[in-house]
């Protein structure tokens, strides 16, 4: 089994933990679960489905990259932990995450000093920090972007794709992207194209998208007799000049119903 999560997964106003619990209480334990990192699900995956590995969406780890380092990292070492960051994608097999793997480290080992750096509030008072705190890392932003990757990778979670007792069952996703283009991006498509429907009616509307990418959605058997009506009896229609039998044009409408004589005004 496999199973995504993502922002429109759960039916509530706060993704919290609780709302995933109560989720996922419904839906029998998968294999993996791919996560786009929100602490909410993962949280509730490991209490309620204690025998789940957790997949990181890669491409949301590249995104948590970026907003820390941005897309072109003024420092050297941004620069470099970046071009790793983006190397994690193109990894499909089980030597290439090892030797990624010891790459990080080997960058850890070149600038663990420079992400050990602290600035002291007395040494830049004008910083906004200095007002409530004693210190902080010089260069936090890197530092945090390092720990992510460090931590993910260590916790198995960025190559469980590749481990070979998920993979007896079928391939295992990477990423959500599936889950993003497939009901995400339709869902909000729907909101869109309805703009201003009332709370209740977006939430049926959602549903309505989400039952039509069931299994075997059946949309005739949600409509009730009462609500039903026949069709009217089709327009006459003309048959050809050349005697065929094939139709010609239709008389249901009437051409001088949408044209009326206007007399002609001179300019004289």
């Amino acid at each position: 089994h496999r199973s995504q999560s993502g922002r429109q997964l759960a039916k509530t106003q706060h993704e919290s933990k609780d709302a995933y619990a109560a989720l996922f209480s419904r839906i029998p334990a998968p294999d993996v679960l791919v996560t786009d990192g929100l602490r909410g699900a993962e949280s509730a995956c490991t209490e309620v489905w204690p025998g789940a590995r957790i997949q990181r969406c890669l491409v949301h780890v590249q995104r948590n990259t970026r907003a820390d380092l941005t897309s072109k990292p003024r420092l050297q070492a941004g620069r470099e932990l970046k071009k790793l960051s983006d190397r994690l994608t193109k990894i499909h097999d089980a030597e290439a995450a090892a030797r990624w793997g010891g790459a990080l480290n080997a960058w850890h080992i070149r600038w663990r000093d420079f992400i050990n750096e602290r600035t002291w509030a007395e040494d830049d008072p004008s910083n906004p920090k200095a007002a409530r705190q004693e210190w902080w890392w010089t260069h936090q932003e890197l530092r945090r972007c390092y720990r992510r990757l460090e931590k993910l990778f260590r916790q198995g979670r960025l190559f469980a794709f590749l481990e070979h007792e998920l993979t007896e069952g079928g391939p295992v996703a990477r990423t959500t992207n599936r889950l993003e283009g497939g009901v995400n991006s339709p869902l909000k498509h729907v909101l869109l194209d309805h703009h201003g429907l009332p709370e209740e009616h977006m939430k049926r509307a959602c549903e309505w998208v989400c039952y039509m990418k069931s299994g075997s959605p059946d949309p005739a058997s949600s409509i009730r007799p009462e609500h039903w009506k026949p069709a009217g009896p089709p327009a006459t229609e003309t048959k050809d000049d050349a005697g065929n039998g094939t139709p010609g044009y239709g008389t249901g409408i009437d051409w001088n119903d949408f044209h009326t004589h206007v007399a002609w005004k001179s300019n004289d």
